[in-house]
């Protein structure tokens, strides 16, 4: 007996998820996944209640190709990493694992939220095969950047002034007054791209 979950209706038995990388860099195939998290969603763009989140560190096998900028930006620890994270087929493992005990009905999977789907993605099938991301990842992503641009290009159409100029994560959280805890952190960034797109799905220009 599969697991019902508090979803929306016209997602037919896929459960939407917000998921985030952070990475060692921008080049996937080169530079690797160092975090993750993947927060299951109820209809109201909230965690849900009784599921916890997939949250991990992953270990780097190629820790010199990681770019100054990139570990900058999320703060992370090199040497924390190669020390102490687990290995990415591990992490892999564990996040299948993950992914079988939500009981999902048979054909269905999670629906992805992302800021940046395409980035996101593209590390994805490149860590765990396209076969295994096809499984686990829906394709029809959710994507709150893409959906800020929608906005801006419905706005314009209409003659109405751009409401986003700017749609990074962290620019959208400031025009919906939405608190991220610790930026650039995997499990922050998810909770913060849910509360913002749920603000932009109900945005009227």
């Amino acid at each position: 007996m599969t697991t019902v979950y508090p979803s929306m209706v016209h997602l037919n038995g896929n459960l939407m998820a917000a998921v985030d990388l952070e990475t060692t860099g921008l080049r996937a195939n080169y530079h690797e996944p160092i975090q993750i998290a993947v927060v299951p969603l109820d209809s109201n763009f909230e965690p849900l209640a009784d599921v916890a989140p997939f949250y991990s560190p992953i270990k780097p096998l190629f820790p010199e190709r990681a770019t100054k900028q990139a570990m900058h930006v999320h703060g992370m620890s090199m040497e924390d990493l190669v020390l102490h994270a687990p290995e990415p087929g591990r992490v892999a493992d564990m996040l299948h694992e993950w992914w079988e005990r939500l009981d999902l009905p048979i054909d269905r999977t999670l629906i992805p939220l992302a800021h940046n789907w395409a980035f996101e993605c593209k590390f994805l099938q490149d860590w765990l095969g396209i076969d295994m991301a096809s499984q686990m990842f829906h394709g029809h992503a959710r994507d709150a950047m893409l959906t800020a641009l929608h906005l801006n290009d419905r706005a314009a159409f209409m003659g109405e002034p751009t409401p986003f100029p700017y749609v990074g994560l962290k620019n959208l959280c400031a025009k919906f007054h939405i608190v991220n805890a610790n930026p650039h952190d995997a499990l922050c960034d998810c909770l913060a791209e849910a509360a913002v797109y749920k603000e932009l799905i109900r945005y009227e220009i």
